[in-house]
């Protein structure tokens, strides 16, 4: 089975469950360090595409992924940060997911441009941002090519259940990709014991296939709104925050979320985290002693 080198899918579940919010955050986070990531959105509404900060019917509307699975043209990726270019989705998405429906080749398909592209050498890693599940071939797959996953969930008797048929789906897609873990977000940092019981949930749910990652992400909705509203990721947004004297706030109005910082802190210590378990993950693969 063909499996796409150095790439990241973020996704399984439903609408809402911040597969988005991870994807991009990681990416934004990772593409600041150094890292050549390529940001490709594969939801129909685009979102990953907005939160960069581009208007997806100005960047081909899912056309080039599009063209590129289904007629063999070179897959076009459009810059977004110094290190980031984003494939973009779009009413082109849409379509493609459809001719997959049917394709007798779907997963080479889908995986030759990609390969493309990382035998290139333009980048170091490749994200993939999933629609929600059921909603799109296209989710299929990114699960059968990916190499590495990482699945977001919160806490809830729904979310943490969408967790138990995790291996299920898995092997129903006969897909070799490897669970790196699940990263528990939207827990306010002030319920410690709801952040204990969740990560010992999820432990045990998972026993055996993989491990909750330490970094918990909290719940900040305004943080995440004003950084989209802002063409912003929220580390770039932190920073500018920063910047941004008590006086100037008043007089303009600006009102910054209080837990700007910490939230922005969180997710640069889950990067570090993820790379941490690629890294091993490499390790074992390699058969090296981890």
């Amino acid at each position: 089975m063909r499996s796409i080198p150095n790439s990241i899918v973020v996704g399984i579940g439903k609408g809402g469950s911040c597969k988005t919010t991870l994807a991009t955050q990681l990416a934004g986070i990772w593409s600041s360090e150094g890292k050549r990531i390529l940001l490709a959105d594969l939801d129909v509404q685009a979102s990953a595409t907005k939160v960069v900060g581009l208007d997806p019917r100005e960047v081909g509307d899912g056309r080039h992924l599009m063209d590129a699975v289904m007629y063999g043209d070179d897959l076009t990726t459009i810059k977004a940060r110094d290190n980031l270019d984003v494939i973009a989705a779009g009413r082109y998405t849409k379509t493609l997911s459809h001719h997959l429906v049917t394709s007798d080749n779907g997963p080479e398909s889908f995986a030759v441009p990609f390969e493309k592209l990382m035998a290139s050498d333009r980048f170091d890693r490749v994200v993939f941002d999933l629609p929600p599940s059921g909603s799109s071939r296209l989710a299929d797959m990114a699960m059968q090519t990916g190499k590495y996953l990482l699945v977001p969930t919160s806490a809830g008797v729904d979310n943490l259940e969408g967790l138990r048929v995790l291996a299920e789906e898995l092997e129903i897609l006969e897909s070799d990709i490897i669970l790196l873990g699940v990263v528990l977000m939207k827990i306010g940092a002030g319920a410690p014991r709801k952040r204990a019981e969740t990560r010992a949930e999820v432990a045990e749910i998972l026993a055996g296939v993989a491990d909750p990652f330490h970094t918990i992400i909290r719940e900040a909705g305004a943080a995440y709104d004003d950084s989209r509203k802002a063409g912003l990721f929220l580390h770039e947004y932190a920073e500018w925050a920063s910047t941004v004297s008590v006086t100037n706030q008043i007089h303009a109005k600006i009102k910054i979320p209080t837990n700007l910082a910490d939230l922005a802190r969180e997710f640069y210590e889950l990067a570090d985290e993820v790379d941490d378990r690629i890294a091993l993950a490499e390790r074992i693969l390699e058969g090296v002693n981890p």
